[in-house]
Protein backbone atom coordinates (compact mmCIF):
# COMPACT_ATOMS: atom_id res chain seq x y z
CA UNK A 1 0.00 0.00 0.00
CA UNK A 2 1.29 3.47 -0.79
CA UNK A 3 0.96 6.53 1.41
CA UNK A 4 2.21 10.07 1.06
CA UNK A 5 5.99 9.91 1.10
CA UNK A 6 6.50 6.15 0.92
CA UNK A 7 5.20 2.59 1.04
CA UNK A 8 3.80 0.53 3.91
CA UNK A 9 4.97 -3.09 4.07
CA UNK A 10 2.77 -5.94 5.22
CA UNK A 11 4.53 -5.79 8.58
CA UNK A 12 3.30 -2.23 9.03
CA UNK A 13 6.69 -0.62 8.53
CA UNK A 14 6.86 2.46 6.34
CA UNK A 15 9.61 2.58 3.73
CA UNK A 16 10.49 6.16 2.70
CA UNK A 17 10.03 7.21 -0.91
CA UNK A 18 12.68 8.98 -2.97
CA UNK A 19 11.62 12.43 -1.79
CA UNK A 20 12.16 11.57 1.86
CA UNK A 21 15.43 9.79 1.17
CA UNK A 22 16.94 13.03 -0.05
CA UNK A 23 15.18 15.40 2.35
CA UNK A 24 18.08 15.83 4.77
CA UNK A 25 21.41 17.20 3.58
CA UNK A 26 24.73 17.44 5.40
CA UNK A 27 25.94 20.96 6.00
CA UNK A 28 29.49 19.81 5.28
CA UNK A 29 30.89 17.21 2.93
CA UNK A 30 31.58 14.01 4.83
CA UNK A 31 35.08 12.80 5.70
CA UNK A 32 37.17 10.86 3.18
CA UNK A 33 34.95 11.90 0.24
CA UNK A 34 36.91 9.73 -2.20
CA UNK A 35 36.06 6.58 -0.23
CA UNK A 36 32.50 5.25 -0.46
CA UNK A 37 30.93 3.21 2.31
CA UNK A 38 30.90 0.09 0.14
CA UNK A 39 27.24 -0.80 0.61
CA UNK A 40 24.91 -0.59 3.58
CA UNK A 41 25.81 -1.28 7.20
CA UNK A 42 23.71 -4.06 8.69
CA UNK A 43 22.62 -4.28 12.36
CA UNK A 44 24.93 -6.14 14.75
CA UNK A 45 25.01 -9.91 14.41
CA UNK A 46 23.95 -9.93 10.74
CA UNK A 47 24.83 -13.08 8.82
CA UNK A 48 27.02 -12.78 5.68
CA UNK A 49 25.13 -10.67 3.17
CA UNK A 50 23.66 -13.36 0.90
CA UNK A 51 22.55 -15.47 3.86
CA UNK A 52 21.17 -12.39 5.59
CA UNK A 53 18.99 -11.40 2.65
CA UNK A 54 17.79 -15.00 2.28
CA UNK A 55 16.66 -15.18 5.90
CA UNK A 56 15.44 -11.64 6.57
CA UNK A 57 11.66 -11.39 6.11
CA UNK A 58 11.37 -7.63 6.75
CA UNK A 59 9.38 -8.23 9.93
CA UNK A 60 10.67 -5.07 11.58
CA UNK A 61 11.39 -6.61 14.98
CA UNK A 62 14.94 -5.22 15.03
CA UNK A 63 13.70 -1.76 14.00
CA UNK A 64 11.04 -1.73 16.69
CA UNK A 65 13.45 -3.04 19.33
CA UNK A 66 15.93 -0.29 18.51
CA UNK A 67 13.13 2.27 18.75
CA UNK A 68 11.95 0.95 22.12
CA UNK A 69 15.54 1.16 23.37
CA UNK A 70 15.45 4.82 22.22
CA UNK A 71 18.43 4.52 19.89
CA UNK A 72 16.52 4.63 16.58
CA UNK A 73 19.61 3.49 14.72
CA UNK A 74 17.94 0.91 12.47
CA UNK A 75 15.75 1.70 9.47
CA UNK A 76 14.53 -0.31 6.49
CA UNK A 77 16.00 0.19 3.03
CA UNK A 78 13.70 2.06 0.66
CA UNK A 79 13.00 2.42 -3.04
CA UNK A 80 16.44 3.81 -3.81
CA UNK A 81 17.94 0.34 -3.23
CA UNK A 82 15.62 -2.34 -4.60
CA UNK A 83 18.16 -5.12 -3.96
CA UNK A 84 17.91 -4.48 -0.24
CA UNK A 85 14.35 -3.16 -0.21
CA UNK A 86 12.64 -3.68 3.13
CA UNK A 87 15.74 -5.00 4.91
CA UNK A 88 17.28 -3.30 7.97
CA UNK A 89 20.41 -1.17 8.03
CA UNK A 90 22.03 1.47 10.23
CA UNK A 91 20.53 4.62 8.81
CA UNK A 92 22.74 7.49 9.96
CA UNK A 93 26.08 7.01 11.72
CA UNK A 94 26.38 10.74 12.40
CA UNK A 95 23.22 11.10 14.46
CA UNK A 96 21.92 7.57 15.04
CA UNK A 97 24.82 5.10 15.39
CA UNK A 98 24.44 1.62 16.84
CA UNK A 99 24.90 1.62 20.63
CA UNK A 100 25.83 -2.09 20.65
CA UNK A 101 23.13 -2.79 23.21
CA UNK A 102 22.82 -6.21 21.52
CA UNK A 103 19.08 -6.42 22.15
CA UNK A 104 18.01 -6.97 18.53
CA UNK A 105 19.86 -10.21 17.60
CA UNK A 106 18.18 -12.47 20.20
CA UNK A 107 14.76 -11.23 19.08
CA UNK A 108 15.26 -11.87 15.35
CA UNK A 109 12.70 -14.62 14.55
CA UNK A 110 14.54 -16.04 11.52
CA UNK A 111 18.16 -15.97 12.65
CA UNK A 112 19.17 -13.31 10.11
CA UNK A 113 20.70 -11.59 13.13
CA UNK A 114 22.77 -13.92 15.27
CA UNK A 115 23.24 -13.35 19.02
CA UNK A 116 26.90 -12.75 19.88
CA UNK A 117 29.14 -10.70 22.14
CA UNK A 118 29.64 -7.11 21.07
CA UNK A 119 33.39 -7.70 20.68
CA UNK A 120 32.57 -10.19 17.92
CA UNK A 121 30.31 -7.85 15.93
CA UNK A 122 31.43 -7.16 12.35
CA UNK A 123 29.31 -4.31 11.04
CA UNK A 124 32.17 -2.37 9.47
CA UNK A 125 35.39 -0.50 10.19
CA UNK A 126 35.82 3.16 11.11
CA UNK A 127 38.40 5.24 9.24
CA UNK A 128 39.80 8.57 10.42
CA UNK A 129 40.24 11.39 7.94
CA UNK A 130 43.63 12.60 9.18
CA UNK A 131 43.23 15.90 7.36
CA UNK A 132 40.18 16.76 9.51
CA UNK A 133 40.96 15.12 12.86
CA UNK A 134 41.83 17.60 15.62
CA UNK A 135 44.21 15.09 17.18
CA UNK A 136 46.26 14.85 13.98
CA UNK A 137 46.47 18.59 13.51
CA UNK A 138 47.94 19.95 16.72
CA UNK A 139 44.83 20.04 18.94
CA UNK A 140 43.76 17.85 21.84
CA UNK A 141 40.70 15.66 21.35
CA UNK A 142 39.95 12.19 22.69
CA UNK A 143 36.21 12.24 22.10
CA UNK A 144 36.15 9.31 19.65
CA UNK A 145 38.11 6.97 21.91
CA UNK A 146 36.02 7.92 24.94
CA UNK A 147 32.82 7.15 23.03
CA UNK A 148 34.02 3.75 21.79
CA UNK A 149 32.38 0.84 23.69
CA UNK A 150 35.55 -1.22 23.16
CA UNK A 151 37.98 1.56 24.07
CA UNK A 152 41.65 0.62 24.27
CA UNK A 153 41.22 -2.58 22.26
CA UNK A 154 40.28 -0.50 19.21
CA UNK A 155 42.29 2.71 19.58
CA UNK A 156 46.04 3.06 19.21
CA UNK A 157 47.71 6.40 19.96
CA UNK A 158 50.83 7.84 18.38
CA UNK A 159 52.30 10.39 20.74
CA UNK A 160 54.50 13.03 19.14
CA UNK A 161 55.13 16.73 18.74
CA UNK A 162 51.70 17.08 17.10
CA UNK A 163 49.86 15.53 20.02
CA UNK A 164 48.29 12.22 21.00
CA UNK A 165 47.23 11.07 17.54
CA UNK A 166 44.47 8.41 17.40
CA UNK A 167 44.35 5.47 15.03
CA UNK A 168 41.47 2.99 14.82
CA UNK A 169 42.78 -0.56 14.46
CA UNK A 170 41.15 -3.65 12.98
CA UNK A 171 39.46 -4.49 16.28
CA UNK A 172 36.80 -1.92 15.33
CA UNK A 173 33.32 -3.44 14.92
CA UNK A 174 31.80 -0.48 13.06
CA UNK A 175 29.13 0.74 15.50
CA UNK A 176 29.69 4.40 14.55
CA UNK A 177 29.62 5.97 18.01
CA UNK A 178 32.95 7.64 17.20
CA UNK A 179 31.34 9.22 14.12
CA UNK A 180 28.59 10.77 16.25
CA UNK A 181 30.86 12.16 18.94
CA UNK A 182 33.54 13.59 16.67
CA UNK A 183 33.21 17.34 17.37
CA UNK A 184 34.31 18.69 14.00
CA UNK A 185 31.53 19.79 11.66
CA UNK A 186 30.51 16.82 9.50
CA UNK A 187 32.74 14.43 11.54
CA UNK A 188 36.27 13.29 10.73
CA UNK A 189 35.35 9.59 10.82
CA UNK A 190 33.58 7.34 8.33
CA UNK A 191 32.45 3.73 8.78
CA UNK A 192 32.83 1.48 5.75
CA UNK A 193 31.79 -2.13 5.25
CA UNK A 194 34.29 -4.84 6.13
CA UNK A 195 34.60 -5.80 2.47
CA UNK A 196 35.35 -2.20 1.53
CA UNK A 197 37.96 -1.96 4.27
CA UNK A 198 39.67 -5.14 3.11
CA UNK A 199 39.89 -3.67 -0.39
CA UNK A 200 41.42 -0.37 0.68
CA UNK A 201 43.34 -1.13 3.87
CA UNK A 202 46.74 -1.37 2.18
CA UNK A 203 46.46 2.10 0.66
CA UNK A 204 44.93 3.55 3.86
CA UNK A 205 47.75 2.14 5.99
CA UNK A 206 50.31 3.41 3.48
CA UNK A 207 48.88 6.93 3.75
CA UNK A 208 49.00 6.67 7.54
CA UNK A 209 52.64 5.54 7.56
CA UNK A 210 53.55 8.28 5.11
CA UNK A 211 51.95 10.88 7.37
CA UNK A 212 53.71 9.86 10.58
CA UNK A 213 57.05 9.67 8.78
CA UNK A 214 56.93 13.29 7.56
CA UNK A 215 59.66 15.59 8.81
CA UNK A 216 58.63 18.47 11.05
CA UNK A 217 58.72 21.11 8.32
CA UNK A 218 56.79 18.91 5.89
CA UNK A 219 54.15 18.14 8.51
CA UNK A 220 53.90 21.85 9.40
CA UNK A 221 53.19 22.70 5.77
CA UNK A 222 50.51 20.02 5.52
CA UNK A 223 48.78 21.05 8.76
CA UNK A 224 48.89 24.82 8.31
CA UNK A 225 48.79 24.98 4.54
CA UNK A 226 46.15 22.33 3.79
CA UNK A 227 44.33 21.01 6.85
CA UNK A 228 43.68 23.87 9.25
CA UNK A 229 41.79 26.03 6.71
CA UNK A 230 39.32 23.13 6.21
CA UNK A 231 39.08 22.50 9.94
CA UNK A 232 38.46 26.17 10.75
CA UNK A 233 35.71 26.32 8.13
CA UNK A 234 33.91 23.39 9.75
CA UNK A 235 34.43 24.55 13.32
CA UNK A 236 34.32 22.67 16.60
CA UNK A 237 30.91 21.51 17.82
CA UNK A 238 31.58 21.34 21.56
CA UNK A 239 28.14 19.89 22.24
CA UNK A 240 29.12 16.75 20.29
CA UNK A 241 32.15 15.93 22.43
CA UNK A 242 31.76 12.78 24.50
CA UNK A 243 31.72 13.40 28.26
Amino acid sequence: MSVSGGLVLASGLMVPGRGLLHAAKEEFEGPLPNIDVGGIIRPPGALPEKEFRAKCVSCGVCVNTCHVMKYDAIAVSGLKDLTNFGTPYIKDMRDFPCALCMECPPLCPTGALKPLQKEKVSMGTALIDFSLCFGWNGDVCLSCSKACPLGATVFDFYNGEWGNQPYINEGCVGCGLCVKYCPIGGSAIKVVTKQKYNNLKDSYKADFKSLISLKSEERYNVVYGQNLPKIMERGRMVEREYR
